[in-house]
């Protein structure tokens, strides 16, 4: 029984350290690395910012968007995908200044074709306080626009157990008429099925 446990614990976390390769190696992919927006002809095939709460503490079970661009690319999506983490374990003293963070994520929110909320809420480690402001601005923003064209800019989701999402729903679903997706994957395939 403890070599089965020991056995499935690492080949989980194996998978996951894949995608986490995967993602970073991806040239199509922007971290926090990468300090320069694609230029225009580069964006042709679209691009999406995958907003929501990040383990600032790097924790592995934690990293949802290596998972997103795995299910973006198998779903056909071959543009830009805007990933707000580092890339890299981070060393102690060197996280990237928090005036470089707002202006990298506010201009890449701003540029993207598409913005993806994904909010897998624990308040443990993914509060996502910065998310609710965020997603309330594009709630905001996108508005005026009828549901079809709502549909093609703005997705949201989250699993069935994220926590507190009370008020989140009642702005995106009921006010806002958004559908809210409670699988990664099917909101990913939504993205790729606009964006393709």
């Amino acid at each position: 029984m403890d070599q089965y446990r020991t056995s499935s614990y690492l080949s989980h976390r194996r998978k996951l350290l894949r995608l986490l390769s995967a993602m970073w190696s991806d040239p199509r992919v922007q971290l926090y690395r990468n300090h320069n927006l694609p230029i225009i002809k580069e964006l042709a095939e679209g691009s999406v910012f995958l907003a929501g709460p990040t383990s600032r503490h790097q924790i592995l079970e934690h990293n949802w968007r290596c998972l997103a661009v795995y299910y973006l690319r198998r779903a056909g999506f071959r543009g830009y995908i805007y990933v707000p983490e580092p890339h890299g374990q981070e060393q102690s003293g060197d996280f990237t200044e928090k005036s470089f963070i707002h202006y990298w994520e506010s201009s890449r929110l701003n540029d993207a074709k598409c913005v993806a909320f994904w909010i897998p809420r624990k308040a443990d480690e993914l509060l996502g306080l910065n998310t609710n402001l965020e997603l309330g601005i594009f709630l905001g923003k996108y508005s005026n626009l009828s549901k079809e064209e709502k549909e093609k800019k703005l997705f949201i989701g989250w699993p069935r157990d994220a926590e507190r999402m009370g008020l989140p729903h009642h702005y995106a679903h009921e006010l806002g008429e958004h559908r809210i997706y409670q699988e990664i994957k099917q909101l990913c395939e939504a993205i790729a099925q606009q964006m393709i």
